[in-house]
């Protein structure tokens, strides 16, 4: 079999048998905390087949093993197959079937495939597969050391304004309710401890100084002379302030380095235009919604070179996601808060349709070209090229 002969990786494992299933069971778990993987039942740790005296009781033991010894239970395809002349049992894990994250063992323990080797998970680590899971929405928690102080009134006048057409004071009157209880309904507001914080996603939209507590939250914007990297810097920035103001001020510095080049016809000068504007915008907008807030040592980053644009989003794809069904408009929502909020400022649609909408058809029609989405370690890249010149 040709994985075999690849030896072991992040999604092969073998065993020569099966002594402990206790640690059999953090084989499976990590696969399913990971991106799935296949393990070999019958085979040396060099690749070598060793093969099974009884592979009818090696299958219904994996079978237990995925049921009995995995919280939740894991379900596997197992299959029995004959090679050099000798039996082996194959359990793969699909990460389309197992989306139930986190996963442990019965023995309580949170594994990961890293490399070659199973490992365990950490608290950060936990948190981002109930996050992928749709178990936890980050955004909703509280952010430590934030308090009212740090929420901008103004900022919020005018968002319930335009949500409810009426001012806070209005709304509270007629409610009946507390401004505490106003803030907690529409998720801003958390408590720990027995103190009141302000929620990721109410620090993000409505805070005095977001960066001050999430420097994550930033985007780092770069216009570059040539094509790659490597080549001279025209403009830099780093785009800080609340979420609102960093999708104007990315606009800004988009329409700024974006150089239309012209075709002179006589006395007349046309335009040609290298983006669909709305694109662009959409690509910004989606990177800020669905990033993964959680990871602190990340910032979104855009790139404009000569020949296209680059947004490069921390925390690649939630739940059922995928390169191939993004395109189609599948969407999961990380940041439940953000997205309901922005989409009350405007700034997103309802209907969840953007990427195919906007960002592909659009792109697709100006440059002739597909944008194209990557996955980059834990870094979601979408690409848009610009007409060629």
């Amino acid at each position: 079999m040709a994985e075999i002969a690849g030896g072991e990786d992040r999604r092969h494992e073998f065993k020569r048998k099966i002594v402990n299933p206790e640690s059999i069971a953090g084989e499976i778990v990590a696969f399913a905390n990971s991106d799935g993987g296949v393990l070999y039942i019958g085979v040396e740790d060099d690749g070598k087949i060793a093969g099974i005296e009884d592979s009818e009781t090696v299958f219904q033991t994996l079978a237990n093993i995925c049921r009995d010894r995995c919280i939740p239970p894991v379900s596997p395809m197992i299959e029995q197959y004959r090679s050099e002349d000798k039996d082996i049992v194959v359990l793969t894990v699909l990460r389309e079937l197992n989306r139930h994250k986190p996963y442990r063992t019965a023995g309580g323990r949170f594994y990961i495939r890293v490399g070659r080797v199973k490992k365990d998970a950490t608290g950060r680590e936990l948190i981002r597969m109930a996050q992928s899971a749709g178990e936890l929405h980050y955004d909703e928690t509280p952010v430590i050391g934030t308090g009212m102080s740090d929420f901008s009134m103004s900022a919020f006048e005018t968002y319930h304004r335009l949500q409810f057409d009426m001012t806070v004071e209005e709304h509270l009157s007629q409610s009946g309710i507390s401004m505490e209880k106003l803030l907690r309904n529409l998720r801003l507001l958390n408590e720990a401890d027995g103190e009141k914080m302000l929620s990721v996603a109410g620090l993000l939209i409505f805070g005095n100084e977001p960066q001050h507590f999430l420097p994550q939250s930033r985007i780092s914007a770069v216009a570059f002379a040539g094509k790659d990297e490597d080549s001279d810097i025209l403009d830099r920035r780093e785009i800080t302030g609340r979420l609102p103001q960093i999708i104007e001020d990315a606009r800004i510095f988009l329409r700024r380095n974006i150089r239309s080049p012209a075709i002179e016809h006589g006395f007349c000068r046309e335009d040609i235009r290298l983006y669909d504007e709305k694109s662009l915008g959409e690509a910004v907008v989606n990177a800020i919604a669905h990033r993964d807030y959680s990871l602190s040592g990340s910032q979104i980053r855009i790139f404009l070179f000569s020949d296209r644009f680059e947004v490069r989003s921390p925390g690649g794809l939630p739940n059922a996601v995928t390169l191939e069904n993004i395109r189609l408009g599948m969407h999961a929502e990380r940041n439940r808060a953000v997205v309901n909020l922005l989409t009350h400022l405007g700034y997103m649609s309802a209907v969840g349709t953007g990427i195919p909408r906007l960002i592909i058809r659009l792109s697709r029609l100006l440059s002739g070209r597909e944008p194209e989405f990557e996955i980059v370690g834990e870094e979601l890249r979408l690409r848009i090229w610009s007409v060629s010149r």
